[in-house]
């Protein structure tokens, strides 16, 4: 069985080889085969030059080079990246709590003041007239502050949460971006089975029509050659379709309109392989890598900080406090006076009823704090089920792929059968178009089965945050299989 990469080049290889099996003595048949290949039908022709002008500037363009371009432009991992940053921000908010509280506060204005006073001689007004001000400098320095500290510890594990998330959207994205790029070259892969495909046809339906002028065949067998090319010509424009929106998708997904794809080939399964070797140290990696269970682990660290929080609320607090000010006429007991005052002390604070608030708080922090374990521990099943759901199903579609690629050389065997049949007479032109159909059918599935063999791997190494070795090393593979 030869090693090929991709069903394009295996199809045309072997049509070859079925060609040069032709004796000796059905040579001239055989030019006169290749002489009408060039004859298409209209709607044939059409589609290959719509075909060859849309893949006429392609080149290059791999894996890691799709996976660089969707991070710089996927939207989705910029949001994820400013709410790492927006959460990295709670640890200097949490900090600055415990920290000094310096603060200025004057007012200045001019002052009108009249004061009457009854007394034994009848009412006594007072009138005053002058500048008030005051400046005061003061300080706050927490000493003993069980909720702030608390607190503190609340807003690493924020600012953790925040980065696991971003760590999990980059994953997230490798997968799509892995997916998305599988999509371009199965649908190249398509397009080129099928324009392969259509050549044998449209020369099937040309014989028939050839052999039913001349007499030697039927009008019923000239009719299905026709349907046949009809058949083979809407698998055609459906590839063609599919191809497009693929280009597209992947253009919006990049934001590049210049990606090149001459030399990118689908790879053959047998170059990107995971072995049973690797299933246990994988795992392992997941338990304790995985970007989500680490997200989780740091909301259950979250709702931890709170539920100490709430306990902080019954203890006292301690504050050093420390003031200077220096005022003129700021108070009726000091109009007239100018003066200074320096002040340091303590500030005591014992909470001693709420109304039940505090009480309420507690429990609701430690319910939610509950839920988040059960959370965590649902997620770690989930995971190790998603891992074993999957590397079982990416071990099947790998025996599936032999199986399609036997029944793909079995489909060509057939279809060397079918132009042994021609030339002894036993068979016709659309027994060769049949059987050339049948095995585009028998490679486009080889072709998805291919698809959803990768794009499992892809979700299996989702579960690993993206700068994982394990991911570095599927890129680089899949990215060398595509060029060989």
């Amino acid at each position: 069985m030869p090693d090929q990469t991709t069903i394009g080049v295996l199809t045309s290889s072997n049509r070859n080889e079925a060609l040069t099996t032709l004796p000796m003595k059905h040579q001239s048949k055989r030019s006169h085969f290749q002489l009408h290949a060039t004859r298409v039908s209209g709607i044939g022709a059409t589609l290959a030059l719509v075909l060859l002008a849309a893949t006429a500037h392609v080149d290059a363009n791999s894996l890691d080079e799709t996976i660089k371009a969707s991070q710089a432009h996927d939207k989705s991992l910029v949001s994820a990246n400013s709410n790492r940053m927006a959460a990295a921000e709670n640890v200097d908010i949490a900090r600055s709590r415990l920290l000094p509280q310096v603060n200025v506060q004057g007012f200045r204005q001019r002052l009108n003041q009249t004061t009457i006073q009854n007394t034994s001689l009848g009412p006594q007004a007072n009138v005053f007239q002058g500048e008030s001000y005051q400046y005061q400098l003061s300080l706050r320095q927490s000493l003993i502050r069980p909720r702030d500290w608390s607190g503190y510890t609340l807003g690493q594990q924020q600012a953790l949460y925040g980065e696991f998330k971003y760590v999990s959207a980059r994953s997230d994205l490798f997968n799509r971006a892995a997916g998305t790029w599988l999509d371009v070259l199965a649908a190249l892969s398509m397009k080129d089975l099928y324009q392969e495909a259509i050549k044998t046809v449209t020369e099937s339906a040309t014989q028939e029509r050839m052999r039913f002028e001349k007499g030697d065949g039927t009008k019923d067998n000239m009719i299905e050659a026709q349907a046949q090319l009809l058949q083979a010509q809407a698998m055609l424009q459906d590839s063609q379709f599919n191809l497009e929106a693929k280009l597209s998708t992947h253009r919006l997904f990049t934001g590049d309109s210049q990606s090149q794809w001459n030399h990118q080939k689908l790879p053959n399964e047998d170059r990107v392989v995971f072995d049973d070797q690797q299933k246990a140290s994988l795992l392992e990696r997941i338990k304790v890598q995985s970007p989500e269970l680490m997200a989780a682990k740091a909301i259950e660290g979250i709702n931890a900080s709170k539920v100490t929080q709430a306990l902080a609320d019954h203890l006292p607090t301690l504050d050093l406090v420390a003031s200077a000010t220096r005022a003129q006429n700021d108070t009726t007991n000091t109009l007239g006076y100018t003066y200074q005052n320096q002040q340091v002390g303590f500030q005591l604070t014992l909470p001693l009823y709420a109304g039940g608030g505090l009480d309420a708080t507690r429990r609701q922090a430690v319910a939610t704090l509950e839920a988040s374990v059960a959370d965590r521990e649902s997620l770690e099943f989930r995971i190790e089920a998603q891992f074993e759901n999957d590397w079982a199903t990416q071990a099947g579609l790998l025996e599936r792929t032999k199986a399609a690629r036997s029944l793909m050389f079995a489909a060509l065997e057939q279809k060397k059968a079918a132009f042994s049949g021609v030339n002894k007479g036993l068979r016709t032109w659309s027994d060769v178009a049949s059987a050339e159909l049948l095995l585009a059918r028998r490679s486009a599935d080889l072709i998805t089965i291919q698809i959803n063999l990768f794009k499992t791997q892809a979700r299996i190494l989702s579960l690993l945050p993206a700068d994982d070795d394990a991911w570095a090393s599927w890129i680089r593979s899949i990215d060398v299989a595509s060029q060989q």
